[in-house]
Order: structure tokens, then C-alpha cells, then sequence
């Protein structure tokens, strides 16, 4: 049995990309028979200690949270508990590497002989590598990173910040984040109340300036004039009342619905006919996985974690950030043409289920474990 525990500044119930991604891996390696123990922020209404689906989170990170105090107490918090249960794991997995990693380095390994593992979250200019860089003491903090164990890369754009960064490749491996594909497969939508109608374009996700929805928004009117389609906005997020202003302004016809924060992803992707993700950067997306493991064809931007599993013409669409006129001529292409939706769509899951499916992709880590572990 392996006794792994995980370090990220945020967990359950906060449930974004990174957090929500750990949770489905962990729940993976407990359902094999691990041990997985998750060390956090503390939450206010949450239990310092908490088990959720066999997992074991410990609520122990308290970082001030103005100021240069930040990455000192956070650091300090994080070692103190990852020494108070040293005796509970084996191998320590950061699923964020700034704070996370730097804690990691400077304790797991050269005090308590342990193997880390560092798996940068995002890339691009919402990433740990361009964080780092803007932050006061990099070189101290770089060199504190670096003394982990083994680093893990989720997409081809982080692989290559961090061997910029000066990490050896040898000590770095690819491994895409997963879904499961069992669950989120092509199926009927069990949504109950009316939709807008069809064709349905889906964006899933948080309303944050990383997402880029005004290009999104700035490229529909073109879309409308040439396809009777619905555009559908499900999340929430700090941009949600701007975006909503702003849609109101380009929206003539209403044709663009903000749906909220939604409890079954499942059940919209099910009932749209595109997916769509404007990001302007990402690690690798788990909305984009989900669309494509239920089949749909995407239309995503061509930065980050996209690149790796969207194939021009093939699965999906790749069009640059900020072109306005590229996202509308794409969105028309696809919903103009129902039988290359069907074809791309197919061949989506296909690639997603051959490369991504979950249980594969914590084959490769439990291999890593082992191996990191035996070398020790």
C-alpha cells in the first residue's frame, strides 16, 4: 500500500481545476487500495480534519494573507504539518509548485528523507513558472523548488518553463491530467427544465479574466448573423457581473444565457452541441477533457494544455486568444457543418479515452511512486 499525501493551497470545498483534479486522483489511488491524506488552508466552517471518500484532509496551512508574511507563514504552517505527520506517508505530492514545492524542498526530503513530487498546476501567465519569476527572493525560492525529488508536467508548455527553470530531465515527466470516461461519456441529457435552442455552444467554467469570455462575447454577434445558435455560460466567478453587463450590450437578439454555477456538468455537456474555451492560458483543462470524453467537438484557444489534445480540423478547432474575427469564423465553420461535429466529436473521445482516461493516467503515477520510493 502506498501512503501519499498531497500539499495544495486549496481542497475540497473549494473546487476549481487543480483542487478538483487532485480530489478525482485521490479517490482513484484510495479506490486501489492507498492511502491518501490531503494537507490544506485552513477553511472557516470547515473542520480542521475531515475524510471525504477515504481521503484525509488536514486543514493546516494559515498563511497571512497580506503582505511578504504570505509565503513565510504559509511555508512554515505547511512544515509544520507536514513534520506533526511524517509518520502517516511515505511520499509527498505538491499538486501547486510555488509555496507548496518550496516547503516540500526545504524539509520532506533533506529532513525527513522522503521523496517528493512537484506537479506545477497551470502554465503561461497564470502559472507557478512566471509567478515565481514575479516574486521577491526568486533565486532563494528556485533553488529551494529544485531540491525536490521528481517534477511532473501536465502539458508541453510547462515541461518546458520548468527545464528552463533549471530542472534536469531526467527528474521530469510527462503525465496529463484525467478524466473518467466510464462517467463522462456521450449519453441523454437529463435535463429537465427547457433549454435555449439548438445549436447549443457550452462554456464551462469560472468567470475569471484567465478565461477570456469577452473575446468569446465579442466574436457572437458575427456568429448570429450567419447561425440561429444559443450561447450558454455555465459558472460563476469575479467577472460574472461585468460579462453579464457586457453581453447585455452585444446581445440584441438574447440569444446568450448565463446559466450559474451548475451542480451536473455532465447534464449540459450532454445537451450542448460545441464546446467552447477561450483561455488565455490553462494547464489542461478538465472541462475541455470532460467535453471531449461526452464527444463534442471544441473550439478552444491555441495556448497551453489545448495544444496537447486538440488536433486542428481533426477533434476540434484551435484559434488564437485574442483573434475576434478567428473565433467567430470558427464558431460558424463548426455549426455550419452538422456531420464534421459528429466526426470530430467521435474522434475526440477516442484520443481522450486511449490517452486521458483516468485509471491510466494513475497507473503512470503509482509507477512513479513506486519507483521514486525504491530509489530512496
Amino acid at each position: 500500500m502506498l501512503r501519499i499525501c498531497y500539499c495544495l493551497s486549496h481542497y475540497h470545498p473549494v473546487a476549481s481545476g487543480a483542487e478538483r483534479q487532485a480530489h478525482r486522483q485521490a479517490v482513484e489511488l484510495v479506490r486501489r487500495g492507498h492511502s491518501v491524506r490531503v494537507i490544506t488552508r485552513a477553511t472557516p466552517g470547515c473542520d480542521a480534519q475531515e475524510r471525504l471518500d477515504g481521503v484525509v484532509i488536514h486543514r493546516a496551512i494559515r498563511p497571512r494573507e497580506l503582505g511578504p508574511l504570505f509565503g513565510v507563514s504559509f511555508v512554515t504552517t505547511l512544515g509544520a504539518a507536514l513534520w506533526r505527520l511524517r509518520g502517516e506517508f511515505d511520499l509527498v505530492h505538491c499538486h501547486q509548485a510555488l509555496w507548496e514545492a518550496v516547503s516540500a524542498g526545504a524539509l520532506v526530503g533533506p529532513v525527513l528523507a522522503k521523496p517528493t513530487v512537484v506537479q506545477p498546476a497551470a502554465g503561461g501567465p497564470y502559472g507557478e513558472a512566471q509567478e515565481l519569476a514575479r516574486t521577491r527572493g526568486r533565486g532563494l525560492l528556485r533553488g529551494l523548488i529544485l531540491r525536490n525529488r521528481h517534477f511532473v508536467a501536465i502539458s508541453q508548455e510547462i515541461e518546458r518553463e520548468w527545464l528552463d527553470l533549471g530542472v534536469p530531465p531526467e527528474r521530469l515527466t510527462r503525465i496529463g491530467s484525467g478524466v473518467d470516461t466510464d462517467s463522462f461519456r456521450p449519453g441523454a441529457s437529463p435535463l429537465r427544465e427547457p433549454l435555449p435552442p439548438a445549436p447549443r455552444v457550452l462554456f464551462l467554467g469560472r468567470l475569471h479574466a484567465q478565461k477570456n469570455l469577452d473575446t468569446l462575447l465579442e466574436a457572437w454577434p458575427a456568429v448570429r448573423r450567419q447561425v440561429p445558435a444559443s450561447l450558454l455560460i455555465a459558472g460563476d466567478g469575479p467577472a460574472a457581473d461585468r460579462l453579464r453587463a457586457r453581453a447585455r450590450s452585444l446581445d440584441t437578439d438574447r440569444s446568450i444565457h448565463f446559466l450559474g454555477a451548475v451542480s451536473d456538468p455532465l447534464a449540459y455537456l450532454r445537451a450542448a452541441d460545441v464546446f467552447v474555451l477561450p483561455s488565455r492560458a490553462e494547464g489542461m483543462s478538465n472541462a475541455l477533457l470532460e467535453a471531449m470524453a461526452v464527444a463534442l467537438p471544441v473550439v478552444v484557444s491555441r495556448i497551453g494544455g489545448n495544444i496537447d489534445l486538440v488536433k486542428q480540423a481533426e477533434t476540434g478547432l484551435l484559434v488564437d486568444p485574442g483573434d475576434v474575427v478567428g473565433w467567430s469564423a470558427a464558431l460558424v465553420r463548426v455549426l455550419g457543418d452538422p456531420a464534421a461535429r459528429q466526426r470530430w466529436g467521435a474522434a475526440a473521445r477516442q484520443f481522450v479515452c486511449a490517452r486521458y482516461a483516468m485509471a491510466a493516467v494513475i497507473d503512470r503515477y503509482v509507477a512513479l511512486y513506486e519507483k521514486l520510493l525504491v530509489c530512496t
